[in-house]
């Protein structure tokens, strides 16, 4: 995969799609009278900058999800792989192990650009694939994130301790809370399991250590988007 994100939807990507320099055409259904004050602010932005913005009418020509009045055509997204990862690493970067779900993966990468994870590691088999959706529910998230492809998680979490990061596990079944490791100084991988399974076993082994989230004892668990934005803010506080 080279590249993701040629077509973006709605508002919010569109505007963060934008600011990247990668719109090439707009496309605005203009069927409603009563057009938000976003949009026109947006619209205005695209006419900045010399962007062609084709008008679209008649429903029945409207060729996209019907429910963006406004979608943008794109220059591709780069997607990274394990050989040049090295070059997109900041201080909090993000691990994911097969999580499946695209409003799960979408809401992830949308609050790890609101909390400064700017790297975010999928696997290449057997976990959601980036598509127009992914762009959407982000909300112009993605605009911030690099993506990186991996093979093996266990090679990768090698990878990424040689580089003197310190690997933290999502992990609801452990006693250790985020909120009381002491993250100073420190490169943070913080690692996600599957909404299924969390984190394997072996893979736990492997990490430095695993904490949850500070609740109260009436939910055994948290959705898996929810606890990651709930981390990934417990360490951007503290850091």
């Amino acid at each position: 995969m080279d590249g993701v994100g040629q077509l973006i939807e709605g508002i919010n990507a569109l505007e963060a799609a934008l600011n990247s320099n990668r719109v090439k055409k707009v496309y605005l259904f203009n069927s409603s009278k009563n057009t938000s004050q976003k949009l026109k602010q947006l619209i205005e932005k695209i006419e900045k900058k010399n962007l062609e913005i084709e008008v679209v009418k008649d429903p029945k020509k409207w060729n996209f999800h019907s429910r963006h009045n406004i979608v943008g055509i794109c220059i591709d997204k780069k997607i990274y792989n394990e050989t040049n990862f090295e070059k997109v690493l900041k201080n909090k970067i993000l691990i994911l192990d097969h999580i499946q779900d695209t409003n799960n993966f979408g809401a992830i990468v949308r609050s790890a650009a609101a909390f400064g994870f700017e790297t975010i590691f999928i696997p290449k088999k057997r976990s959601v694939k980036i598509t127009e959706r992914t762009f959407s529910i982000a909300s112009g998230g993605m605009e911030y994130i690099d993506i990186v492809l991996y093979n093996s998680i266990f090679s990768l979490l090698k990878k990424i301790k040689a580089n003197n990061y310190w690997t933290i596990g999502l992990d609801m079944s452990t006693k250790d809370k985020i909120k009381d490791i002491n993250l100073t100084n420190q490169k943070v991988a913080l690692v996600l399991g599957s909404e299924e399974n969390g984190i394997s076993s072996e893979i736990q082994k492997k990490l430095d250590l695993t904490a949850q989230v500070d609740m109260t004892e009436n939910m055994e668990s948290l959705n898996a988007s929810v606890a990651a934005a709930i981390a990934m803010h417990q360490i951007f506080i503290k850091k």
